[in-house]
């Protein structure tokens, strides 16, 4: 059946469900809903929490107000129930002044916000009667009511089939395939539809722990480099001018062993912002050199590939290359060809390294820096371009090691627990927004006595929400009430070169402060940066804000964490609570994992096949842990294999397979 045959969707609708990845009605059936709104027990308006996402049911008291700022419409409605009053309030959503019924009573679920009252911006809202209603994923022209006409359809007219073995689901006590798409569908109760929740991530978790045991049993089968070690250690610690700490020392030691087997390398170096990750890879990177092999490094931002670039290059001098995208094609001929002919024995870069004309001479290893942020498909890219090189990944988010025991199940882990000699905790403050104008007086004051600031905003630009504040506006706002101070903008939607020429000019001191969004959240370091300002703090996650904070602190200089958000109580948010008890990334790991489970561990910006991690890092240590002991007795039974879960995994590995084992 074409999707086409469903009734209400055109050729128009088809490309819009084309561009949500929907070809097929099994790719319906299999595109969950992203949220639930329970109607069956609504929120009073009086016991609102900000920011907590809610159901309320009130009526809509007032004509909807409409008016626009520029192309920007916003619809406004005043509404109530028995215990108080909340503006409901959309943006670029005219249509909502003649959908609501004033007078008419309506479910709305949305984040509320406390701002001279009550207001909801962008809610979800529901005429009907109770129950648990899904939410799906959508663009323009795809209401809600259209889509889950499509999904009656798939579910009527694709049949579903158990993927599991039997003694599986019964060990685990797990809801049976065709029950759990049903419920993610169409919850009958909020019992049923954790269960299927359950389920659901069970599965996931389990087709991506497959292939990690899977490729545990074909690393131990294929030989490597066998490193020649010996003195290379003692020769690089003479050359490092500071003195290692003992973690540094003993992942080195781990590193050299790992390297003068003929086993494949693949190792994850995970240490805390500021713990000397790079100079492992360093030092891992002299050992390659040393035996006449090529090092490759790769990094995700061409900000912090020049970074490493710079660090580099003082080892290596002249055998250490950079390679952007932001190239000529004439410096891309001229590094390529240096590559190939082997003069280069280290070769910086970004996703350029991945490009076809890049041909190693003797590539030995690869070095991937917040190696989640590649896709896996790249990495495999860049291991192909050698004769099974050995692979180290650094990851700067500090993770609980029993979760990272089962999401690195692959690598080999060692963490670097220990920080510099000599360096100063970050002071980590709480500055409510009734003080905001008084916190930039301090920056621009600071500013004159030499020391720089990062000022962090969660939007780039204003979405319509005045409760959030956007990066550009404040540049704007703080050049003009501050004239005579040097203020730098950074975001992601700048050109790659025009983020490197404002980063350099930030390193160099022409910038004193710089507002940016999260793109200066990993990598970036300047050291003569000692405050760091985060607008509407509540907003972001806690290993996000911990990543933040790690971007000052790293010189001699006492430095500044402020956390600005609105009037509230800093213990009544327990993330922001957290980061003020303490600056160990590990021991915040802890508390995240307890505070919300796992989902800000691993980031949320997921390229290209790692989209399954943004689910995987989400899901509660117990499924895990579960997911992990089942994949191992389902490989342990040959009847397995016929199974349509073990056979998914089986294609996804034989995709990734090159990846490690080449």
């Amino acid at each position: 059946m074409e999707l086409t045959d469903i009734k209400g969707i055109g050729r128009r609708r088809v490309e819009l469900l084309n561009r949500l990845g929907l070809f097929t009605l099994e790719d319906i059936q299999s595109f969950w809903p992203v949220a639930y709104i329970d109607l069956s027990n609504p929120k009073p308006v009086s016991e609102l929490l900000e920011g907590e996402n809610t159901t309320i049911r009130v009526r809509l008291v007032s004509k909807p107000q409409v008016f626009y700022k520029g192309k920007l419409s916003i619809v406004s409605f005043t509404a109530e129930d028995e215990s108080g009053r909340i503006t409901l309030r959309w943006f670029n959503q005219p249509y909502r002044a003649n959908q609501l019924p004033v007078g008419g009573w309506v479910f709305a679920t949305g984040r509320p916000a406390k701002k001279k009252g009550w207001s909801m911006a962008n809610p979800a809202i529901s005429m009907g009667g109770g129950g648990i209603t899904p939410i799906y994923e959508s663009c323009t022209g795809l209401s809600q009511t259209i889509f889950k006409n499509c999904v009656s359809e798939a579910l009527e007219r694709v049949p579903v089939y158990e993927s599991l073995p039997f003694e599986v689901l019964e060990r685990y006590s797990l809801m049976s395939r065709p029950r759990m798409v049903f419920e993610l569908h169409r919850p009958t109760s909020s019992e049923t539809l954790r269960s299927a929740m359950e389920r659901r991530a069970f599965e996931e978790a389990l087709i991506y722990l497959l292939i990690v045991e899977a490729q545990k049993d074909e690393r131990k089968r294929h030989v490597g480099v066998s490193f020649e070690v010996d003195g290379i250690k003692e020769r690089f610690l003479k050359k490092l001018p500071f003195e290692p700490t003992k973690a540094q020392l003993r992942v080195m030691d781990e590193v050299a062993a790992d390297m003068s087997r003929p086993l494949l390398m693949n190792r994850l170096i995970q240490g805390d912002v500021g713990s000397g990750k790079t100079m492992i890879a360093e030092f891992a990177l002299a050992i390659a050199a040393a035996n006449g092999y090529q090092g490759a490094f790769m990094a995700p931002t061409e900000i912090l590939a020049r970074q490493h670039y710079e660090t580099l290059k003082r080892l290596f001098g002249r055998t250490c290359g950079l390679l952007l995208g932001s190239d000529t094609a004439h410096e891309r001929k001229l590094i390529n060809e240096r590559i190939r002919s082997g003069e280069l024995s280290v070769v910086v870069g970004t996703h350029a390294l991945l490009g076809e004309s890049v041909v190693f001479d003797k590539l030995g290893l690869v070095v991937t820096d917040e190696q989640h942020r590649f896709g896996v498909a790249q990495r495999a890219k860049l291991l192909q371009k050698g004769l099974r090189p050995d692979t180290l990944v650094m990851s700067a988010t500090p993770i609980p090691r029993t979760l990272s025991l089962i999401l690195y199940g692959d690598l080999d882990l060692s963490v670097i627990d220990e920080l510099p000699k000599g360096r100063r905790s970050v002071k980590t403050r709480f500055i409510p927004a009734a003080k905001r104008d008084a916190l930039y007086s301090y920056l621009c004051e600071d500013a004159k006595r030499g020391n720089q600031s990062y000022v962090v905003c969660p939007l780039i630009e204003s979405a319509g929400d005045s409760d959030l504040v956007s990066a550009v506006e404040l540049y704007s706002e703080l050049r003009e009430r501050y004239p005579d101070i040097s203020f730098g903008l950074l975001h992601g939607r700048m050109h790659e070169s025009e983020k490197s020429r404002v980063m350099q000019s930030f390193q160099a001191g022409e910038i004193s402060v710089l507002i940016a969004t999260t793109v200066i959240e990993v990598g970036i370091d300047v050291k003569n940066a000692v405050n760091m300002v985060i607008e509407s703090a509540d907003r972001f996650g806690l290993a996000t804000l911990h990543q933040l904070r790690g971007r000052v602190g790293r010189g001699d200089k006492q430095s500044y964490c402020f956390l600005l958000a609105d009037e509230i109580e800093p213990r009544q948010n327990e993330r922001i609570s957290a980061l003020l008890s303490t600056n160990d990334g590990f021991e915040l790991s802890e508390m995240d994992l307890s505070i919300r489970g796992a989902g800000e561990l691993l980031g949320t910006r997921q390229h290209g096949d790692e989209a399954r991690w943004k689910n995987l890092a989400a899901m509660p240590p117990a499924v895990l842990s579960r997911a992990s002991e089942a994949a191992k007795d389902i490989l342990a039974m040959p009847s397995a294999v016929n199974f349509e879960l073990i056979q998914r995994a089986a294609a996804t590995f034989a995709e990734r397979r090159d990846i490690v084992l080449n």
